[in-house]
C-alpha cells in the first residue's frame, strides 16, 4: 500500500463573483490550478515534481498538506482520509512536514531559532519534551552547532536557514516530508550538501520525500519518480532513471534539452521550447502543449489526448509522443 495516494485531485480559484461574471460575460468565474491529478508515493521513496514557474507545483503541495482547499478528488495517507476529523486528521499534520520555499521568509524573524525548530511541540502540546534539548538534537542532525539556538533567522545564511526549516520538519518524526524549491537560491555547493542532508535524514529515518523543483540537475540526483506538470496535469510520470534517457512527452524532452552542460563547446541538442504558456483562463483547445510543441498536427489542435500506459508503469499525455508509436485519437 502507498504511503501517499493522490486520485483526480482538482484545485480551482475563484476569479469574480458570480454577479460579476453574468455582468461581464466571464464564461467561467474559476480558474482551474490543478486538473486530475493523480499519482502515488511509496514508503521511504522520493518522488519529484517538475514544471516551469506557475505549472501548479506549490498549489498542489499546498492542498496535499491541507493549506489550499480541493475543489474535487481524493487525497489519502496510509490508507486513511487525512482530513477527516478525528484521530486520522490530527495524526496526518503530525505525520506530513512541508519545507516551504523561501527558507528565510518562512522564519518569524522575531523568533530565535530554538524557539521556530521546538514550536511543533507545543502546537500538538508535547509538554512533556524539554524543548532546549529538542533543539540541541535537532541541530546535531542537521549539522548546525548547539549555539545557534540562540540565533535569529536574521543571523543565518540562507543555507543555514534552510537547515533550520529541515530541523523544523523533522522535529515530530513525521513519515512524509514535502519540500518546495529546497534548493532554491542557494550555491551549487550549499545545494549539494543540503541534497545530502536530505538523502542521509531519509536513509536513517525512513522518510518519504515530494520535492517540488524545476531543477532538473536535483531531480537526477535524488528521486526515484519524476512527474513532469504543464497547466496544472501531470502530462509524463514515470520512474527517473526512465524518464530522463527516454522521455515520452515532447515537453519533458524540451526541459531536458533545456539544462545547461558544463562543457562550453557541447551543443545543445533535442526539442527547443519556445513561446509561452498559455493563460489558465484561457487554456488551448485540444492538447494544452500544442501552441509550443514542434510535433503538434491538427488532431493535437482540436482533441485532448487520453492517458498512455505503458508496461513499465509510465503514464503520459500526447497523441504523438517521443520515439513511439502514435496513438489513436479519443472516440
Amino acid at each position: 500500500m502507498s504511503l501517499l495516494s493522490v486520485r483526480n485531485l482538482n484545485v480551482r480559484y475563484a476569479i469574480a463573483g458570480p454577479v460579476k461574471a453574468m455582468l461581464t460575460g466571464l464564461s467561467s468565474r474559476f480558474i482551474d490550478a490543478v486538473l486530475d491529478v493523480s499519482f502515488d508515493v511509496a514508503q521511504g521513496t522520493t518522488l519529484a515534481i517538475v514544471g516551469e514557474s506557475g505549472s501548479g507545483k506549490s498549489t498542489l503541495a499546498r492542498a496535499i498538506v491541507g493549506l489550499t482547499p480541493i475543489a474535487s478528488g481524493e487525497v489519502r495517507f496510509a490508507g486513511k482520509n487525512p482530513f477527516a476529523d478525528g484521530a486520522a486528521g490530527r495524526a496526518y499534520h503530525r505525520e506530513v512536514a512541508m519545507m516551504f520555499q523561501d527558507p528565510v521568509s518562512s522564519l518569524s524573524p522575531r523568533r530565535t531559532v530554538q524557539s521556530l525548530i521546538s514550536e511543533p511541540f507545543i502546537v500538538h502540546t508535547m509538554r512533556e519534551k524539554d524543548l532546549a534539548s529538542e533543539a540541541r538534537r535537532l541541530l546535531a542532525l542537521v549539522g548546525l552547532p548547539k549555539d545557534f539556538a540562540s540565533r535569529y533567522p536574521h543571523q543565518l545564511s540562507g543555507g543555514q536557514a534552510r537547515r533550520v526549516g529541515v530541523a523544523r520538519a523533522i522535529a515530530l518524526n513525521p513519515k512524509l516530508i514535502i519540500a518546495d524549491e529546497p534548493t532554491a537560491g542557494l550555491d551549487v555547493s550549499v545545494q549539494g550538501e543540503i541534497l545530502n542532508l536530505l538523502t542521509r535524514l531519509q536513509g536513517e529515518f525512513g522518510l518519504t520525500y515530494v520535492i517540488i523543483t524545476h531543477n532538473l540537475a536535483v531531480v537526477r540526483h535524488v528521486s526515484d519518480e519524476t512527474a513532469i506538470m504543464y497547466m496544472g496535469r501531470f502530462v509524463e510520470k514515470g520512474r527517473t532513471a526512465e524518464v530522463f534517457p527516454d522521455p515520452a512527452h515532447p515537453y519533458t524532452q524540451g526541459l531536458i534539452a533545456a539544462q545547461p552542460h558544463p562543457d562550453p563547446a557541447r551543443r545543445r541538442t533535442g526539442v527547443v521550447l519556445t513561446g509561452e504558456v498559455a493563460s489558465l483562463r484561457n487554456r488551448p483547445p485540444g492538447c494544452e502543449f500544442h501552441p509550443r510543441c514542434p510535433s503538434a498536427q491538427d488532431l493535437c489542435r482540436t482533441i485532448a489526448p487520453r492517458i498512455v500506459t505503458e508496461f513499465s508503469g509510465r503514464t503520459y499525455l500526447c497523441h504523438y509522443p517521443v520515439n513511439r508509436p502514435a496513438q489513436p485519437a479519443r472516440p
